[in-house]
């Protein structure tokens, strides 16, 4: 997510429909996080400019590949998850898990992956299960992050068309790039098929999929195509919660493009969900 455009947006947005008493009482949505410690600071600062210059060096010797330069963008996402959580302070305190090392794991992967591709080998293209990719939005020049769930029993020599489910995240405050990245590399999700290929948008963080976040969801599709086969008559939509919500706008506002839509628990009126019309100033 390119947060600092996003949050320039949001401040115009809110010097337009807010009082400066209302906008006082707005809650940070992502909210601030946890203190860091400033040796882990200027350990995870080091290692992610050192693979900023990786990337630089792989881009600059990859001009003219197409593919290539592609390929470069799933070594990106890594880079950004940390940066991003560095420059914005979005580290959370988690009970299960360890924030800076999930951190410093991923800038691993971003090294790793740099890696392979200095040796012209991509592994993950052609790996099972859990797997991690990322894109280059036309919307701001971003790269974006999608996880995909690709069957075990998957044949990459197949030209067959395969299904794609997509499932659509729910609600969570703090669901940060670092935070949605470790997420699709350590867990399923709660669609689980060995039928199809299910992709899972970040969506430009919680916004139910729309403006941004819908357009996350069309660029993400076209890029599982250039690297899948993938049936255009054998994809639907699926969420719960606010991912229930989103499915409700695709269904609704993109019908003929999916063979099937299942919303769970999800709103299909933002404005009566979040009871807008209630509250001072009301939106123009």
């Amino acid at each position: 997510m390119n947060v600092r455009f996003m949050n320039y947006l949001l401040s115009i947005l809110l010097a337009l429909f807010c009082t400066s008493v209302t906008c006082a009482q707005l809650p940070l949505n992502p909210p601030p996080g946890i203190p860091i410690p400033q040796d882990i600071r200027q350990a995870l600062k080091k290692e992610t400019a050192e693979l900023k210059q990786t990337i630089d060096e792989l881009r600059e010797a990859s001009q003219g590949d197409a593919a290539k330069l592609d390929l470069i963008n799933d070594v990106v996402i890594y880079y950004n998850a940390v940066h991003y959580a560095l420059i914005h302070n979005q580290f959370y305190s988690d009970k299960k898990k360890d924030e800076f090392e999930i951190a410093s794991q991923q800038l691993k992967t971003g090294r790793e992956r740099a890696a392979a591709l200095n040796q012209d080998q991509a592994p993950w293209t052609s790996q099972t299960g859990l797997v991690v990719r990322g894109y280059l939005s036309k919307i701001d020049g971003s790269v974006q992050p999608y996880g995909l769930v690709i069957p075990d029993s998957y044949d990459f020599d197949s030209t067959k068309k395969q299904r794609l489910d997509i499932w659509y995240h729910g609600r969570g405050n703090t669901l940060s790039e670092l935070k949605f990245i470790d997420q699709r590399e350590t867990d399923v999700g709660k669609l689980v098929t060995d039928q199809a290929i299910v992709l899972h948008p970040y969506g430009r963080y919680c916004n139910a999929n729309k403006f941004a976040g819908e357009i996350d969801t069309f660029e993400a599709i076209e890029h599982v195509k250039k690297h899948y086969p993938i049936d255009p008559d054998r994809i639907s939509v699926r969420g719960f919660s606010m991912g229930g919500a989103a499915t409700w706008h695709m269904a609704a506002h993109h019908a003929g493009l999916w063979s099937a839509a299942a919303p769970g628990a999800g709103f299909a009126e933002s404005a009566i969900y979040a009871k807008v019309m209630e509250k001072d100033p009301k939106p123009t």
